[in-house]
């Protein structure tokens, strides 16, 4: 006859405990953490929590989003693609993310893919400012002038800071000029 006590271990000890869930709740706080740590100033603080908010909600891109800016601003563009790579492929009409991974492209040098980032957020969002203003930076750096001066019309035409972005496309054409 077996012995209940072993009988009843062996049971205990064989019951496997469910993994442990994170609650949404959970999920949310950490992310609030993690753009706080942004807002403070301290990207890889930040990254430390989004990182942990992604592991209990891998297919969120807006989290993805966030810890590729949190990378770009630690100064990490190539780690910092690989997260705006994950964001565009789990939500790839938002076009913030097009014009986040073209600047950590042209930080890397990489123009002639950050030009393709910009012009697909401005076919996303026709009537962003930011986007063509970037554009008329990477086509200067690539000496399309015509190109260039037609974006910079167009985001002045949508109300982006004039004197900021002439002088972002001076820097952008004696770049062009020394290459």
């Amino acid at each position: 006859m077996p012995n209940p006590i072993s009988t009843w271990l062996n049971k205990l000890l064989g019951r496997q405990q469910p993994p442990r869930r994170i609650t949404p709740e959970k999920i949310i706080n950490t992310f609030k953490n993690g753009v706080r740590e942004v807002d403070e100033g301290h990207p890889k603080n930040a990254i430390k929590y989004f990182t942990e908010a992604i592991a209990a909600s891998r297919n969120s891109a807006k989290l993805h989003h966030y810890r590729a800016d949190a990378y770009a601003l630690a100064g990490d563009h190539e780690q910092a693609i690989v997260d705006y790579d994950t964001a565009v492929r789990l939500n790839p009409k938002y076009p913030d993310t097009y014009v986040d991974r073209g600047n950590s492209h042209y930080q890397l040098e990489h123009n002639e893919t950050a030009l393709k980032d910009f012009s697909e957020a401005i076919r996303l969002k026709p009537d962003w400012g930011e986007a063509f203003a970037n554009r008329a930076v990477i086509h200067a750096e690539l000496g399309n002038a015509e190109e260039s001066e037609a974006d910079e019309k167009t985001a002045i035409s949508m109300e982006v800071d004039a004197s900021q972005l002439a002088e972002m496309l001076e820097i952008a054409r004696n770049n062009a000029q020394n290459l």
